[in-house]
Formats: structure tokens, C-alpha cells, sequence
């Protein structure tokens, strides 16, 4: 088997399984420029296919040489449509389809009225191939993100000068120059459809940006929009308390003392719980990031169980045990936060237990985190209500806020950590805080 015969069979193999690469990856990625590229490497395909059937059988070659220009001259103009599809989202029309081709007719019926020198098609061709490539090329202001395109535009800018060059070059079969030629063009072929390949997956990788971007957009619209219908409806019972005392006082000429005490506690009651709710939303509202430093957190442990026990109304009926073991380490945490979530976890539990039973906070390593544990022996979560305690103004709770473990959950997130909540009827609940020792996450 000849030289030439061996490179034809391997260049026209190289290309088939490079078009089948295309095409796979074309089932996944449907953009017109890649479109119009997957046409252009068929025709290459095609011609490679056509001249390993001339090497083969010399005789049809006044069949293939026609088919053989008509599929170069349509690759080439399908890679000029796919470079201007990608610059300007250009679309081939009818039109456009059967000017190309007439051209390519015309260059196939004419070929051999150059006494059979096909010098002119190919720099023809080659000029089409350097538009493209330069077509190809990403705006002066786009430096970064496209590297796809500055491979792919140069290298069919490079392939395009290589047929231009090649057709003033004496290649005899076997000679250097005959394997430098085709040497190039075959590293600027294969390095051409990876060029394709990675501009196609950075196209697809942006569109998957972009398309979370605006999923992100739309769940936190979706959020406060819920926030929003959320805090709503718990102002509006406060109010609806506030007017009905005032209109009360207002029209009440014959109200006792006593009766008039009571609206004007009804109205100073709702207005503080107004204003814990308002304080609440703009506390998660304006939720800061965690001022991390090292700390000791069994001092804010006995902090927030100091202060359930100098309030009197709950010291005298809760048992409180506190256990912080010694291989806890210091560790990055914000101090001013995690005592906000303890409070507001040691007090969820205080008042589940109705103020009498018993508190357990234990701090303990948990592999690489620090396990803050709540525990209560209060009458526990039931399930359905278990899997609503983290979301916006569900509280179990008559005159709750429903925004504690929402803030909680969020503080915690921010260290890099998380919350664990176990809880069954009438056995108590469990809450433990994750931390980090490595800070975040």
C-alpha cells in the first residue's frame, strides 16, 4: 500500500470519528453556529471519504473529483455561515443556500478548465477560511472567559494562510515537504474540532450560569414575596387588636376602670408585639456576616444559662444541666451571634416545657465540629409541624414571631455550619449546632 494511500485512509478515518464526536455532542448542545460547523465538518468528512474512493479506485475519479469540490467549497462556506452565525446570530436562508450552491457547481463543472491546477479554488478558499477565523475572534473588549473562541478563531485563521501557502509549495509524495503539508494540516485539523469543542462547552457552561443566575433571582423573589404575605398577616392581628381597643376607649363612654385598664394593656400588649416582630424581620432582614474570632464558646454556654437562671419566673421550676467537655477547643466563631441563637434555642425550649421541666445544654467534639445540644423534656414536635419550624412566621408558639429559628438557621450557615432538630411527641426535643473548627466551610 502506497504512502499517499495510507494517509488518505487514515486522514478520511481521523475525520469520521471526529464528526461522530461532533455530532454527539451536538445532541446535547442545539446552537445554530455549532449547527452550522457540524455541515462543515461533514463536508470535510465527505471529501476525505471521496478521495480515499479515488486512491481506491482510480477510475470514477471523473465522478468523486466534481464531489469532491463541491463538498470543500461547502465546507468552507459553511464555516464562514457558522462564524457570522456566532458574531451576529446570523441564519441561512434559502436564498443563501442556493447562491453557495451555484458557486459550488460552477467550481466543480470548471475544474479542470485550469489545466489542472486547482491553485486559484484553494486561495479562494484559504481567504474564505482566514474571514472566518478572524470572524470567529472575540471583540478587543472580550479578554477573558472566551478562550474557546480565540483558539478556534486563530486556528482556522492559521488553517486558512496553511491552503493559501501550501498551494506554492512542490509537494512530491514522499518528500519532506509532502509530510510537512500534510502534517500540518492534520495538527490543524484535529486541534481545530477541539477548538470547536471547548468553545461549544464554554457557550453551554455560560448559558448554565446565566440560567442559574436568574433561578437564584427567582427564589429570592419567591422568598420575599413569601416574607412579604408572611409578615402581613401577623401585623394584622396586633392592629386588628390595637383599633378595636382604641375604637373601644374612643366610643366606650360607659367603660368601668377596670375595663378601661385592660384596653389600654391589650393596646401596649400588641403594640410590644409589633414591635418584636418588626425588630425580628429587620434583624433577619439585615442579617450580618459573623464577625469570627477565637473563642471559647463554653463562656457563652454558661452566659445564655446564667441568664435563665437569673430570671426568676423560670429558675424556680427548671432544671438546667450544663456539660461542656474538655476537649473542646477554641475555635473562629462571632460571639455576639451564637449567643443570640442559643438564647434563642435554650428559650424556645423553657417555654415548650411551659416552665417547668428540664434543660440540658452539652457542648462536645463531633468529629471536625463542635456539637452545641439543646435538649428539652417538654411535650415535643409532631412531624408535620417538624418540617416547618425553619420557614418565615411558623411558630408554634400563640404570640411567636415565627422568625427565631429562621435567623438561627441562617446564623449557623454563615459559620460554615448547620442545625440538627430531633423531636417526637411526648419525649422531647433535641436541637444541636454544628461549628466548624476550621471556621468556614
Amino acid at each position: 500500500m502506497s504512502v499517499p494511500l495510507i494517509l488518505t485512509f487514515v486522514s478520511a478515518v481521523a475525520f469520521a470519528i471526529q464528526f461522530l464526536i461532533l455530532v454527539y455532542l451536538y445532541s446535547s448542545h442545539r446552537v445554530r453556529f455549532f449547527q452550522y460547523l457540524l455541515w462543515a465538518w461533514g463536508a470535510y468528512t465527505v471529501s476525505k471519504g471521496l478521495h480515499l474512493a479515488t486512491a481506491l479506485a482510480p477510475g470514477v475519479d471523473s465522478l468523486t473529483g466534481p464531489c469532491i469540490a463541491i463538498a470543500t467549497v461547502a465546507a468552507a462556506g459553511f464555516t464562514l455561515a457558522a462564524a457570522v452565525a456566532h458574531r451576529r446570530d446570523y441564519r441561512l436562508r434559502r436564498r443563501d443556500l442556493a447562491i453557495g450552491a451555484a458557486l459550488a457547481i460552477f467550481f466543480a463543472a470548471t475544474s479542470n478548465a485550469w489545466d489542472g491546477d486547482q491553485r486559484f479554488v484553494s486561495i479562494v478558499l484559504g481567504a474564505v477560511q482566514v474571514a472566518a477565523g478572524v470572524v470567529f475572534l472575540p471583540l478587543p473588549r472580550r479578554l477573558s472567559g472566551v478562550r474557546g473562541q480565540w483558539l478556534l478563531g486563530g486556528l482556522l485563521t492559521l488553517w486558512g494562510g496553511y491552503r493559501i501557502a501550501s498551494q506554492f509549495v512542490d509537494a512530491e509524495p514522499g518528500t519532506l515537504a509532502y509530510w510537512t503539508v500534510h502534517a500540518v494540516f492534520v495538527t490543524l485539523y484535529f486541534l481545530a474540532t477541539f477548538a470547536v469543542i471547548i468553545m461549544v462547552l464554554e457557550r453551554a457552561r455560560t448559558e448554565s450560569d446565566r440560567l442559574h443566575a436568574r433561578l437564584r433571582k427567582a427564589e429570592r423573589m419567591a422568598a420575599t414575596g413569601e416574607l412579604a404575605a408572611g409578615m402581613a398577616h401577623e401585623i394584622r392581628n396586633p392592629l386588628a387588636a390595637i383599633v378595636n381597643a382604641t375604637a373601644l376607649l374612643t366610643e366606650g363612654t360607659e367603660l368601668t376602670p377596670d375595663e378601661r385598664a385592660q384596653s389600654l394593656t391589650a393596646i401596649r400588649v400588641e403594640a410590644r408585639r409589633l414591635n418584636r416582630i418588626l425588630s425580628d424581620f429587620l434583624r433577619l432582614a439585615r442579617a450580618e456576616e459573623p464577625q469570627l474570632v477565637r473563642g471559647d464558646i463554653g463562656a457563652v454556654v454558661h452566659h445564655v444559662t446564667a441568664l435563665i437562671r437569673d430570671t426568676p419566673s423560670r429558675a424556680l421550676r427548671i432544671d438546667l444541666d450544663v456539660a461542656v467537655h474538655p476537649n473542646v477547643p477554641r475555635f473562629f466563631f462571632d460571639p455576639d451571634q451564637v449567643t443570640q441563637v442559643l438564647w434563642n434555642v435554650a428559650l424556645n425550649g423553657v417555654e415548650a416545657m411551659h416552665g417547668r421541666g428540664r434543660l440540658s445544654v452539652d457542648v462536645a467534639r463531633r468529629n471536625g465540629d463542635v456539637a452545641l445540644t439543646v435538649s428539652d423534656t417538654g411535650p415535643g414536635i409532631p412531624p408535620e409541624t417538624l418540617r416547618r419550624v425553619f420557614e418565615p412566621f411558623y411558630s408554634g408558639k400563640p404570640n411567636g414571631s415565627g422568625l427565631g429559628l429562621t435567623i438561627a438557621q441562617r446564623i449557623v450557615r454563615a459559620h460554615g455550619g448547620r442545625i440538627e432538630l430531633d423531636s417526637q411527641p411526648g419525649l422531647g426535643t433535641r436541637v444541636t449546632l454544628l461549628f466548624p473548627l476550621d471556621g468556614h466551610r
